[in-house]
């Protein structure tokens, strides 16, 4: 068991040493968590922003374990191979719009006194708006091409 913990704790580090958006999430998540530590929060509210930043560095580590299997896979340009590792992308892209949520309900509200309605209206704005706006950035670039 202590031989399985260690190569855990190995294969975290080794992406941690080479996956230089996964350093980025820590750095952000680090200091989000600081943050809650100095401010007055209910446990619901600091479980809601530990499981946010956890998500996404979870979500990250899975995206760098795709991009690496995908890599092992195929070196050449494969459109199913780019299909998968955007799509892994996207997860962590979606998480982190999660947690972006969760900081501004939360963090709003200990930093600013904001209502929740902001962190509702942004959350809309990430599930309505985000993927229509991707559509249309999508098929634009498609146009441009012709």
């Amino acid at each position: 068991m202590l031989s399985s913990f260690l190569h855990a704790v190995e294969g975290f580090i080794e992406a941690i040493e080479r996956e230089r958006n996964l350093r980025i999430h820590f750095v952000i998540g680090s200091a989000v968590m600081v943050l809650a530590y100095t401010l007055k929060l209910t446990t619901s509210e600091l479980l809601w922003i530990i499981f946010a930043v956890f998500s996404v560095i979870g979500m990250e580590l899975l995206n760098t374990l795709v991009e690496s299997i995908m890599d092992l896979y195929e070196t050449r340009p494969n459109p199913t191979i780019k299909f998968v590792k955007d799509v892994a992308a996207g997860i962590v892209l979606w998480y982190s719009l999660f947690a972006v949520v969760v900081g501004v309900i939360v963090l709003g509200r200990a930093l600013f006194n904001w209502d929740h309605s902001v962190g509702k209206l942004i959350a809309l704005i990430f599930v309505l708006i985000f993927p229509v706006a991707s559509l249309i950035w999508r098929f634009s670039s498609l146009w441009r091409k012709r």
